[in-house]
């Protein structure tokens, strides 16, 4: 039940934001603006504080770190050939391998893990989600950009140039690292500051969920359920089956192997709906893959953890 009440919210408020544009509450050009609000500006504040306050020393597990890496490279790299040979847009494939790796960390994630092992949990998650977003945003803006320079010498300098500038200056990656240099320094983040943070945290996944509800269309969402579903099933099964094989080689039991399923687990991130429409991918194929992967992961997260109790890790 308590993964089921992290979850089900998201679709809830996704129906609220499809009912409020049906009805005219919001229009598309909200739907623009907002989009460029949370990716500019909420999840960096999110990012940033709750990274930031987050104690470094204590909560941090190397384990936890190079394990999550290697099951999100493997599916990264696999996701480009298949993508290929289902021979689809630029567009499509972007979203399709972006899709098929990028965990919704902190808003599944997180309360899941508060849920199932409580703060000192929350704080390795926090950690492990501090030295994730980096690698997940890197390998987002490859995923979105590499895909168009396909025929068009884009392997080249060019497109290694372009991909560079996006990655140094992409917004989310400046905010996580400076989260994980706060900690590191165990700079106190003044209380005003931390207030409008939080603040400003809070709005962010109402935010977006209502912008993925608002800009959503079912009629593509049916089309594309079948890429859709392939991408669930290499994010929620596949890349969470490596990752155990890759926890267990290093021999990591116990709650910290409950934290690591947990967060390798969790569905695909909403911010691809966000990021796919602000880099050239498919951002209806992207929100589908949210649902899916989201409805799907209440299942998937559930079934993992039995499968590591019945084994006795």
């Amino acid at each position: 039940m308590d993964i089921l009440q992290s979850v089900f919210p998201v679709f809830l408020v996704i129906a609220i934001g499809a009912a409020a544009r049906r009805y005219g509450f919001i229009d598309e050009s909200f739907v623009r603006a907002a989009n460029s609000l949370v990716y500019y500006l909420l999840l960096p504040a999110l990012l940033f504080h709750e990274i930031g306050k987050s104690n470094f020393r204590e909560a941090f597990s190397a384990e936890l770190v190079l394990g999550g890496y290697a099951a999100t490279v493997a599916v990264f790299l696999l996701a480009f050939p298949i993508s290929r040979r289902l021979g689809i847009s630029p567009g499509e494939r972007g979203a399709f391998i972006q899709g098929s790796f990028r965990a919704n960390l902190a808003y599944v994630g997180l309360p899941i893990v508060l849920n199932a092992l409580g703060v000192a949990g929350l704080r390795k998650a926090g950690i492990l989600l501090g030295f994730m977003v980096p690698l997940l945003n890197a390998l987002a803006i490859m995923a979105l950009l590499l895909p168009h320079g396909d025929g068009k010498g884009g392997r080249g300098w060019e497109s290694a140039r372009r991909v560079a500038s996006q990655i140094v200056t992409n917004p989310l990656i400046l905010a996580s690292f400076l989260g994980i240099a706060w900690s590191l320094l165990k700079l106190p983040i003044p209380g005003l500051i931390g207030r409008t943070l939080a603040i400003l945290s809070s709005a962010t996944l109402p935010l977006s969920l209502l912008c993925l509800g608002g800009a959503f269309s079912f009629e593509r969402a049916r089309s594309g359920f079948r890429l859709a579903a392939i991408a669930s099933a290499m994010k929620i099964v596949l890349l969470t089956g490596l990752g155990i094989a890759a926890y267990r080689w290093m021999g990591v039991a116990g709650d910290d192997l409950r934290i690591g399923v947990i967060m390798l687990g969790c569905p695909t991130a909403v911010i691809t709906y966000v990021m796919a429409s602000q880099m050239k991918g498919d951002p209806d194929l992207a929100g589908t893959i949210v649902i899916v992967s989201t409805a799907a992961s209440a299942c998937t997260i559930t079934a993992w953890l039995f499968f590591l109790r019945a084994m006795g890790w």
